[in-house]
């Protein structure tokens, strides 16, 4: 399995892949922050942009980072059931989002 973070984009679909899965870590992020203030219409908003930025990471045809996306997901509802592990998730998000973050900036 091809670690998409090394070295320089390859191709289109890694690039894609990239962006994408940079910008699913942000919809995660606001989900965490809108479950945290309580605000359930904003969660609600964020998870449906969220899923549709997953359609998208899907599309760009990097099967890995897709299954990632939706290990990402699955760890924002196992922590908004926890809600005490909510903060501690988004610090360990926010670590592996900067790396994707960063390399569509260079």
């Amino acid at each position: 399995m091809e670690i998409i973070t090394a070295g320089k984009f390859a191709d289109k679909n890694t690039r894609d892949a990239v962006f994408y899965f940079a910008n699913l870590g942000a919809d995660v992020s606001r989900c965490i922050t809108a479950s945290k203030q309580g605000n359930e219409a904003r969660y609600k908003d964020s998870l449906s942009r969220a899923y549709r930025t997953l359609e998208d990471l899907h599309k760009a045809t990097r099967p890995e980072a897709y299954e990632e996306g939706l290990l990402m997901l699955r760890g924002l509802a196992i922590a908004r059931a926890t809600p005490e592990s909510l903060t501690s998730f988004q610090t360990s998000l926010d670590s592996l989002i900067s790396v994707f973050a960063s390399r569509l900036v260079a």
